[in-house]
């Protein structure tokens, strides 16, 4: 599979339609991941419980976010990128904050659909500070969920093997292959990851080949108890275990689907 840095692709979208499948931990350890080799990268979290906010800014509140953002883009008003973000929560990683979770219910009558083409051209201009842009996403399907997918150009999504994730992923599939109907432009279903993934399980064996069957590269992330004692003191795999088997996968991610 040709990497996202072979084909120029930088903003990253990780989504799937299903709760607790890792997307958010997939998330914070992609984008840290990245700025640990050297790369400048933002992290935006776009889930309103806003848990990747939480894992890198602890209780304190940050700048306005990701709603303030939006909220300056529907009411006209100046929406530069730098106002809002909160710099160095690791090296080489700055974050958007989610900041108000109420926003999604604050923009009626379709504003954040009208703010879609300013949205995406931001991401577009923050590009030439950023090699890479992650996205975190919660699994509803609603207007800012759109938005955010609209504003990507590849997306990876966090899966688990189990009949649900099938489910899901068709419908996020179905979602993706609009685009290019609805703005005229397409984004690149990159990589399944698996997280929690266990071997010697005979059930696994029979969803590998189901999921195989997309024709989207798979990547599989081994199930580990240092992943969740990581996340309760705000520490990535590659702090607080970066021996481990769980981190060794992500280093493959990283490797295989985003730098060779």
């Amino acid at each position: 599979m040709p990497s996202l840095r072979a084909l120029d692709l930088g903003i990253v979208v990780i989504a799937n339609r299903k709760g607790g499948v890792g997307k958010t931990v997939s998330a914070i350890t992609l984008a840290s991941g990245l700025a640990k080799i050297g790369d400048k990268v933002l992290a935006i979290d776009g889930d309103p419980q806003a848990n990747m906010s939480l894992f890198f800014l602890g209780a304190g509140k940050g700048p306005e976010g990701l709603s303030g953002m939006l909220d300056a883009i529907t009411e006209g008003r100046n929406a530069k990128l730098e106002n809002f973000v909160r710099k160095s929560v690791r090296r080489n990683l700055d974050l958007l904050p989610a900041g108000d979770g109420t926003f999604r219910f604050r923009s009626e009558g379709g504003a954040l659909e009208r703010s879609s083409d300013d949205f995406s051209r931001i991401l577009s201009e923050a590009r030439k500070r950023y090699r890479w842009i992650i996205i975190d996403t919660s699994p509803s399907h609603g207007s800012l969920e759109r938005l955010l997918l609209a504003g990507s150009e590849a997306l990876i999504v966090p899966l688990e093997f189990q009949r649900f994730s099938v489910a899901g992923l068709e419908t996020l599939l179905n979602d993706i292959s609009e685009f290019p109907a609805r703005s005229g432009r397409t984004i690149r279903v990159h990589a399944l990851v698996f997280t929690k993934a266990e071997n010697n399980v005979a059930r696994v064996e029979a969803y590998r080949d189901v999921f195989a069957s997309y024709g989207v590269p798979i990547f599989e992330v081994c199930k580990s108890e240092y992943v969740p004692k990581g996340l309760e003191r705000s520490r990535t795999i590659w702090e607080n275990a970066p021996g481990s088997y769980a981190a060794r996968d992500y280093a493959t991610i990283l490797q295989k689907a985003f730098i060779e």
